[in-house]
């Protein structure tokens, strides 16, 4: 019985021992990433995480030599270097200033206008040390996921939206309408250049019925003629 109480409150003693020490051990993974070039660890990261498009931010950079918890900021680290930001194939060369809240740490002022993937390009030389890396960014999230309720931006962009889709359609029939307008102007003139033909044809019959006759009166005249002539000799 002994046995089995001491073993509940080892049992219990180790629990809570785990319970208080793990949220010391457990945290989060953070955004920044921290490259080693010779003797010098370069830290690289957004100064205000998560990031969202439209909202004011900056690259962070941090410069510092030695390794572990011994190294030491470096002032004036990137006099010789030159630093863009990447967004797919758009390049932006950026200005950095020395932050004022820690030393060795720089950073650019900068609204991501987009969604998406950025990265830092990095050429140039930190003291002594040659940098030529690119080093990707925090993603860059919507402001729509923070925006509630929906603002009017959003609501104006689904009304042209639908205002396109109204155009679009009102374009389609117009366009019908034209075509039908053409097919029936084709018919009237097809109509037309039948009738003009008929008339045509009526004008050569009438001609032509006309010389008949003609000739069957001077027929009859001379015929006329001939029996007078006749008659005068008896």
């Amino acid at each position: 019985m002994k046995t089995r109480i001491v073993t509940l409150a080892s049992v219990s003693i180790l629990i809570l021992l785990v319970i208080s020490v793990s949220p010391f051990v457990i945290k989060p993974a953070s955004a920044h990433i921290t490259k080693v070039f010779g003797n010098y660890l370069v830290t690289v990261g957004w100064q205000n995480e998560p990031v969202y498009n439209g909202l004011l931010n900056a690259p962070i950079v941090e410069v510092k030599k030695g390794s572990g918890d011994s190294a030491k900021p470096i002032i004036n680290a990137l006099a010789n270097m030159q630093i863009s930001i990447k967004y797919g194939s758009v390049i932006k060369q950026l200005d950095f200033v020395p932050s004022s809240t820690a030393d060795g740490q720089y950073v650019a002022p900068l609204i991501p206008t987009r969604i998406g993937s950025y990265s830092l390009i990095m050429k140039g030389t930190i003291e002594a040390q040659s940098i030529d890396t690119e080093i990707p960014l925090d993603d860059v999230a919507s402001i729509d996921t923070l925006n509630f309720p929906q603002s009017s931006s959003s609501a104006d962009t689904s009304n042209i939206g639908q205002v396109g889709t109204i155009i679009n359609q009102l374009t389609s029939d117009i366009e019908d309408a034209k075509n039908n307008a053409n097919s029936a102007a084709q018919s009237v003139a097809n109509v037309g250049k039948s009738f003009q033909e008929v008339k045509d044809t009526t004008d050569k019959l009438y001609m032509i019925s006309m010389v008949g006759i003609g000739i069957g009166v001077a027929g009859i005249v001379i015929a006329v003629f001939a029996i007078s002539r006749k008659g005068e000799k008896i």
